[in-house]
């Protein structure tokens, strides 16, 4: 494959650039940043366009029409050094706009300073390296980005002094560069790890560089003798994308319910039927759909089947939603009760989760039996009907500690079901057995999307306190542990502890029986 590869190298060990005015600091510098800084040092030389640089002038030079092909191209990956951040700073400048007043010390604007300190390894360079595929892309026009990229003077504010270059590279040229894979996610979207990205509307022609001439346009032309200052225009026209990496790891979208009674009280359920409460939230979604289905999935006769049924269809890329119930643990007196449950959708559906989860939210949980039928412990004070009340998992309890958490270390709250058997013969060797588990595991995690490398190991005991053994009969045959949905009562089930490389992000459900709450992992600590 071939790649176009743009190295900015910093003067310095630090970068200064912030999502906002007041933070938090923007690391890695964002694709629209490095977009930016190009703009502004072919521009200052004079070489973006043919004659005055102005928005009505679209003759752009050679260079210029190679940015503009920037903005049309799916976002870099973007290979950083680790970095920490670095102390707050509030520094004190003169307001440039409060003109009235001689003394600068009576117009004073507080500015923060949040810096990004690289944390460089033994012989690594202060670079940021931005990589595009361009394997399909013939006339990718690499010399003009180099001569733009050689124009950069700046990335993030104007005391990131850096300087830039760019040339072709393949896989082996990638593999040497040191630091942090930051991969953009399209159509995903979460509260943090949105960097800025340029973008190009082939309709309406509407594009990040014209949005920035513009904006430089308003700059120069705020000031005019005889009349008020004018505004400034702030740039409008991008995109935003998700980046993840290894000090970034993307957790799937997730909406959580608790479970409450008639009379307000949290409702509890045995662990050992978890499954039934699945169930009843899983009744409880399809039939909602049924007759208030998103408005951009009514053209999509079967989204209701495959998505929020969980029926596998015909196409390749199936998507569905998981109801994770969730037993209470993480406290020496934990007693692995269901009083919450989960909702837990593929990376890029947080639009149709959340439109879910508000139409469930509020609702009582409709058995198609008698919560008798279904063997509920109604002993423990449990009212005749429970509601789920979505809610925000309070930080460092057990739901954000130990489900939603990130770690190198995790372990099974609920065994992990196998997808396929073990096969076992009085003439098999335990090594053999060894080997075929060890298959079926990386067979679990390929299929649950863990790409992480990682070690394991596995038992039938539980790990935690009041969890059930992976065993489906005692001693004398009798049926115990969990109960099972009848297509995955034959396959093999075990407790699992993983350990990976880098830190993983909950939630974490792997196995044949993960969209129903089987094979539920919790974050650990590594002793």
């Amino acid at each position: 494959m071939t790649y176009l590869l743009l190295t900015v190298r910093f003067l310095d060990d630090r970068y200064h650039g912030l999502l906002d005015r007041g933070g938090p600091p923007e690391w890695p510098p964002s694709p629209f940043r490095l977009f930016q800084a190009l703009v502004a040092g072919v521009a200052r030389r004079g070489e973006l366009v043919v004659g005055d640089d102005v928005p009505s002038n679209t003759k752009f030079t050679d260079i210029g029409k190679a940015i503009g092909w920037l903005q049309k191209i799916d976002p870099p990956i973007i290979i950083a050094p680790k970095s920490k951040t670095g102390q707050a700073i509030t520094r004190f400048v003169p307001n440039n706009d409060g003109d009235k007043k001689f003394d600068r010390q009576e117009r004073l604007t507080a500015k923060p300073t949040i810096p990004t300190l690289f944390l460089l390894e033994p012989d690594q360079r202060p670079e940021v390296h931005y990589v595009w595929d361009i394997s399909e892309s013939a006339d990718a026009p690499v010399d003009r980005i180099r001569d733009a990229a050689r124009a950069l003077t700046t990335l993030g504010w104007g005391i990131d002094m850096a300087f830039a270059d760019a040339d072709r590279a393949d896989e082996a040229k990638l593999q040497t560069l040191k630091g942090i894979r930051w991969y953009p996610k399209k159509n995903t979207w979460r509260n943090e790890g949105m960097l800025r990205t340029p973008t190009y509307d082939s309709e309406t022609k509407e594009c990040t560089l014209c949005d920035l001439r513009r904006c430089h346009e308003t700059a120069m032309n705020r000031i005019e003798h005889g009349k008020p200052l004018r505004t400034v225009d702030k740039p409008k026209v991008f995109d935003s994308i998700l980046y993840s990496s290894t000090e970034r790891p993307i957790g799937r979208p997730h909406v959580v319910f608790k479970l409450t009674g008639e009379r307000g009280y949290g409702d509890r359920y045995p662990h050992a039927q978890f499954i039934h409460i699945a169930g009843m939230v899983r009744h409880l979604a399809i039939e909602r759909m049924k007759f208030d289905a998103p408005d951009w999935k009514k053209e999509e006769p079967m989204w209701l089947e495959t998505f929020v049924c969980g029926h596998r269809g015909d196409t390749e890329q199936h998507q569905q939603i998981s109801y994770i119930p969730l037993p209470s643990i993480g406290h020496e007196h934990a007693d692995a009760l269901i009083r919450n449950v989960m909702l837990v959708a593929p990376v890029g559906c947080e639009r149709e989760l959340e439109y879910i989860a508000g139409r469930i939210d509020g609702l009582p949980l409709q058995p198609e039996n008698q919560i008798q039928s279904i063997g509920l412990d109604k002993s423990s004070g449990q009212a005749d009907t429970v509601h789920i009340e979505r809610f925000k998992p309070s930080s460092g309890k057990f739901i954000s500690k130990y489900y939603l958490g990130r770690s190198n270390c995790w372990q099974t709250v609920t065994p992990v079901i196998l997808d396929g058997h073990n096969r076992k013969s009085k003439t098999d060797k335990s090594e053999k057995i060894a080997r075929e588990t060890e298959k079926l595991i990386c067979k679990a995690l390929l299929r649950a999307g863990i790409e992480t490398p990682c070690e394991f190991t596995w038992q039938s005991i539980p790990f935690l306190k009041n969890t059930l053994s992976a065993h489906k009969y005692d001693r004398n045959g009798r049926h115990a542990g969990y109960h099972r949905p009848s297509h995955l009562k034959d396959l093999t089930a075990i407790h699992i502890k993983l350990m990976f490389t880098h830190p993983v992000c909950g939630p974490l459900i792997i196995g044949a029986g993960r969209h129903c709450g089987f094979g539920l992992m919790a974050a650990m600590d590594e002793s």
